[in-house]
């Protein structure tokens, strides 16, 4: 394999400890700072599912047309009974505070819904366009005659929609909050200090009712400070117990330190860019900063054990530095190479926000190299044992799996290369066949309170979720003639006979009539919430739960424009909202990253070709590098599962992993072979087998130990892809050990 132009800077770094040392500490002193102060984390799912598509367009014109329905807060209220004066009366009070807490435009609730129109003065205002703008429902004098408990009733029976903001027990009532606009790259919602804020204002009503924030922001939120607190929890608890398990396997402090501190250096550096750059952490960023602490500890272990190799034969420490650098640092390199290369591949994938995954991924994993080729030698440096007699200490289980691995290379290779082909087989299969889907919850603990909430809320008033049908004005003019209504009605009619909850299609109508005659969205915000800016088209909200699937939100808005069509009504109305955004592309972002995965897989093949000059050695690793990617896939088959947005995360890793240590058994092969070229390339595979096997072992244990800290995550999403990823980890060894061999000897020409 090629140097690379480390052979050159193997000296100069491997002279210049005290000079490296000083910058690093600076560099990371300043990085960390960073870190600390301006790391951001955003679980704004609409900015992962930016694209061109049709239904991000129409999310887009419903928020941009009418309201940005997704920045709106939900606010669940309990009681015993709303009917009750004294807690009526609360509740009002409540309402009043909320107009002047921070951020808040509007409060939408029950008291906001207008009056039902008289069907004569109605149908007079709607000929004729006289008649006065309607009042509101529960404090119109007809209304305020009745008791508290019927006039609450009469509400929900006589007023479209109050189903869906006040439970049929009177128990439960939804609050909504349309904010201020969030500025440019700030998260959408309450701030978390005007959550406090609001939460104070209802604890002087606490004997009366109580309230909960729920909906999509809340659930945003929720999932952004449990990646906050996730990310510093589980960082450190792994960095502890990898020490521990590294001191443990080298049994020496200082190896544990020597390969412990660059990952961790490494993933501050990576911090810290993003800090300066100010790219917060979503979704599919929160994989980077594992990237880098695994591929930092993969190259981090073998440089430690090629410079530990060279001690043994007597070498002092700063030659056998030097000679590690020149021959284990290429091989370091083409593996963070070709993962950065990954990352561009996944950003190939055709969604526009995958390009900041690419563009992160691909500059932390380089910045992972840099970590690992600068400062583990630098600390080999200072803390290795200097003395003559001290020897590299390397524990007998970690060469174990050396001499099986050996044994079917060498002598059951056909038998292994046949397994390997009918085992990729069935998996590409399963490949193929694999679903995708996507749901908001699934990053939620079972027992978190929002989403409870959120079960509660579809129980009882079908549902927090933002599903809305826009009907046009049929005849293209403002205001709704005779024609227009009867148009409009049948289009509900045809949507109920697939609608959860369906909507009496006459009180809808006449109640959207009178809308006409309100007064404008700016005098009241209601307004923006059924009538578009222009007057010109309509909008029902459609009762939709967010504990639903995606392919469910999917499949459910298809079976609504399925039956319009069949009711002669194709193109009579549209779907939007942030629901069905998620509900179509989260899965297909799922799908794009499956699709840039492989085309990342295909852009690593073909660099390992034209770096190592050689297109056998590309076709040699191409299936023992993809068996742990679709491993993981099978599980999901096997426990009838669709794939998720974590699961595809940890293919992403798991073939990080695989490459690397591919590439290291290749680059010792090569050495091995050159070093005594009239020996046979099965004794030349049999040194390279022995040679790596210790670091391919101690870093797939290292990792798993850190890998176990995910399980303390209170996102069941973390902990289901440290489960998968510590299953890649322990395949991808399995396949570079007993399966690479044989297919690098089957393809790999002996160099004269």
């Amino acid at each position: 394999m090629q140097s690379l132009g480390l052979k050159y800077m193997a000296p100069r770094i491997a002279h210049r400890p005290t000079l490296i040392a000083t910058l690093a500490a600076i560099i990371t002193i300043i990085a960390a700072f960073l870190m600390v102060t301006e790391t951001r984390f955003t679980g704004d799912i609409t900015e992962n599912l930016r694209n061109d598509s049709d239904t991000y367009q129409s999310f887009r014109a419903l928020e941009e047309n009418f309201h940005a329905f997704s920045g709106d807060e939900n606010i669940l209220i309990r009681t015993e009974d709303l009917s009750d004066p004294k807690v009526y009366e609360s509740f009002q009070n409540f309402l009043l505070d909320l107009q002047f807490a921070p951020q808040v435009t509007a409060a939408v609730s029950i008291f906001s819904l207008p009056s039902a129109p008289d069907p004569d003065v109605g149908q007079a205002t709607a000929d004729t366009g006289s008649g006065s703008p309607a009042g509101f429902f529960l404090t119109s004098p007809k209304a305020q005659a009745l008791p508290i408990r019927e006039r609450l009733l009469q509400l929900r029976s006589s007023i479209p929609l109050a189903g869906r903001m006040l439970s049929e027990d009177l128990k439960a009532t939804i609050v909504v909050l349309m904010l201020t606009p969030a500025e440019e790259g700030e998260p959408r919602g309450l701030s978390p200090q005007n959550v406090e804020e609001i939460q104070k204002l209802a604890a002087a009503y606490s004997d009366a009712f109580s309230i909960s924030f729920a909906g999509i922001p809340e659930i945003q939120r929720t999932i952004r400070s449990t990646l906050y607190s996730d990310q510093t929890k589980i960082t450190i608890a792994s960095t502890i117990l990898c020490i521990l398990v590294a001191w443990t396997i080298f049994r020496s402090w200082r190896g544990a330190i020597i390969c412990s501190l660059p990952p961790i250096i490494g993933a501050v550096w990576y911090f810290g860019v993003l800090a300066i750059f100010r790219i917060p952490v979503d979704f599919l960023t929160t994989i980077i900063p594992t990237m880098v602490i695994v591929v930092s500890f993969a190259d981090g272990v073998h440089l430690y054990m090629s410079i530990q190799r060279k001690r043994s034969e007597g070498e002092d420490i700063t030659p056998a530095i030097s000679h590690a650098i020149a021959t284990t640092g290429p091989a370091c390199f083409l593996a963070s190479l070709t993962t950065a290369l990954a990352f561009v591949g996944i950003g190939l994938g055709g969604v526009q926000t995958m390009h900041r995954l690419a563009i992160t991924g691909s500059f932390g994993i380089m910045l992972a190299f840099l970590s690992v080729i600068l400062l583990l030698p630098t600390l080999a440096h200072f803390l290795l044992d200097r003395r003559p007699s001290a020897k590299a200490h390397i524990p007998a289980f970690l060469k174990a799996s050396a001499r099986p691995a050996i044994w079917l290379a060498t002598s059951f290779r056909r038998p292994t290369l046949l397994f390997a082909l009918v085992l990729s087989v069935f998996l590409i299969t399963i490949h193929i066949i694999l679903p995708a889907s996507f749901r908001v919850t699934d990053y939620l603990a079972e027992d978190t309170s929002i989403r409870q909430d959120e079960i509660y809320i579809e129980e009882k008033l079908g549902g927090s979720g933002q599903l809305y049908a826009i009907i046009p004005d049929p005849d293209g003019k403002k205001g709704l003639s005779t024609t227009d209504r009867t148009e409009i009605a049948a289009i509900l009619a045809s949507l109920n006979k697939k609608m959860t909850k369906p909507l009496d299609p006459e009180p809808v109508v006449g109640w959207m009539r009178q809308l006409d005659h309100l007064p404008s969205a700016d005098e009241n915000p209601m307004i923006s919430r059924f009538v578009s800016k222009d007057g010109k088209s309509y909008l029902i909200p459609i009762p939709l739960g967010t504990m639903l699937a995606g392919e469910q939100i999917s499949g459910y808005a298809e079976g609504l424009l399925t039956q319009l069509k069949q009711d002669g009504l194709e193109g009579k109305a549209t779907l939007a909202g942030l629901s069905l955004l998620t509900g179509r592309e989260a899965p297909q972002l799922i799908r794009d990253l499956r699709k840039g995965l492989m085309s990342a897989i295909a852009i690593v093949i073909l660099s390992i070709m034209i770096i190592v000059r050689s297109v056998r050695v590309g076709i040699a690793f191409m299936l023992p590098n993809l068996i742990p990617i679709m491993t993981v896939e099978a599980y999901f088959w096997i426990v009838d599962r669709p794939l998720s947005m974590t699961a595809v995360i940890a293919l992403t890793i798991a073939f990080g992993i695989a490459v690397d240590n591919s590439i290291h058994l290749l680059n010792q092969f090569r050495h091995t072979s050159k070093a005594e070229p009239g020996q046979t390339m099965e004794l030349s595979m049999s040194h390279a087998i022995s040679a790596i096997t210790p670091a391919v072992v101690a870093t797939t244990l290292l990792l798993v130990a850190g890998l176990c800290m995910t399980q303390l995550s209170s996102m069941p999403s973390v902990s289901l892809f440290g489960r998968l990823v510590m299953t890649a980890l322990f395949v991808a060894l399995l396949a570079d050990l007993f399966l690479l061999p044989s297919f690098l000897l089957a393809l790999e020409r002996k160099p004269k």
